[in-house]
């Protein structure tokens, strides 16, 4: 790294925080001029891919867990809620190590999330996600959650 002003290679770190679980802010301060500026270094994520279940594949995005549990839930789980249901899954993905991971996997943990936090939700989520083709599925699903 160089200094912005001077262009020399001669800094120091002043300060070092972290601004959030994913990225450290730094004072730093060139020897040469004296000038001081603040950097930024951000965590890179792994990129994960997902095999759909037509064969194709295309990079994990999390905001489309979101919006399906935001959907799922209609209001009974806080945004809040929902982001920490899906940084666990994601960091349940990046700790096993597949890549590509199959999308039927990434279903399987939302919906083991949902079932211990909302069975509404739960159940929502499960009749797309499992595509229920009649009553009768659903009603099996049912009596299983009642168990």
């Amino acid at each position: 790294m160089n200094c912005p002003k001077c262009k020399s290679e001669n800094l120091c770190v002043v300060d070092s925080r972290d601004t959030d679980e994913r990225s450290v802010r730094r004072r730093r301060q060139c020897d040469g001029c004296g000038y001081r500026f603040t950097t930024y270094e951000r965590f890179e994520p792994i990129k994960l891919n997902v095999l759909k279940r037509s064969g194709t594949i295309e990079p994990f995005a999390r905001e489309k867990v979101v919006k399906g549990i935001q959907i799922a839930a209609n209001d009974r789980i806080s945004i809040e809620q929902i982001d920490e249901i899906v940084d666990e899954i994601e960091q349940k993905l990046i700790e096993a190590g597949d890549n590509p991971i199959a999308s039927r996997k990434i279903g399987n943990l939302v919906i083991a999330k949902l079932k211990k936090l909302d069975e509404v939700a739960y159940i929502r989520y499960a009749s797309v996600y499992k595509n229920f083709q009649d009553i009768d599925s659903f009603e099996q699903e049912l009596e299983k959650l009642k168990k």
